[in-house]
C-alpha cells in the first residue's frame, strides 16, 4: 500500500512541476484557445458537423480533467496522511 501512496504522490507531484513551467502554459493557452473555436464553431455550424465539434471540445477538456485529477488525487492523498 505504501508504493501506491508514494505513486499516487509522485505522480501528482510530477504533474503539478508539468503545470508550473513555460511549456505548459504555452499548451494550456492553446487548448484553451481551441477550446473558444470549437464552442464558436459549434454554435454556427450545420447541423451534421455537431458531432465533430462536440467530440473535440470532450477530449481538449479531457486533457485539462486529467492533468487536474491527478494533482488532486495527490492533494487527497496528502490529506489524509496528514490525518494519520
Amino acid at each position: 500500500m505504501a508504493s501506491s501512496i508514494d505513486e499516487k504522490l509522485d505522480r501528482g507531484r510530477a504533474v503539478w512541476e508539468m503545470t508550473q513551467t513555460e511549456g505548459w502554459q504555452i499548451i494550456k493557452s492553446l487548448i484553451d484557445q481551441e477550446l473558444e473555436i470549437e464552442s464558436k464553431d459549434l454554435l454556427d455550424c450545420p447541423i451534421e458537423e455537431d458531432l465533430e465539434h462536440k467530440q473535440m471540445i470532450k477530449v481538449y477538456r479531457k486533457v485539462l480533467s486529467m492533468v487536474d485529477s491527478v494533482i488532486k488525487e495527490r492533494d487527497e492523498t496528502a490529506q489524509d496522511l496528514r490525518k494519520e
